[in-house]
């Protein structure tokens, strides 16, 4: 996955927990600062279902789902 951060001088990543609880993490990805690209390689859940993303960064502000199908 290629995550871009168009932010100059904001740091964000993208991280996937099992659920809104965000206690436990399946994937957390490296905090880059903006502007900046980078690529984060990790293996989906197996299980199909709908995922809790965040930014850790910004946690209330930046959220979603990430579905596996």
């Amino acid at each position: 996955m290629n995550f871009t951060n168009k932010d100059n001088g904001i740091p964000h990543n993208f991280a996937v927990y099992t659920d809104s609880s965000a206690s436990q993490n399946i994937f957390k990805g490296e905090i880059v600062t903006g502007p900046a690209t980078t690529t984060y390689t990790f293996t989906a859940p197996a299980t199909p279902g709908t995922y809790f993303f965040r930014c850790d960064v910004h946690p209330q502000q930046m959220t979603g789902d990430f579905v596996v199908q």
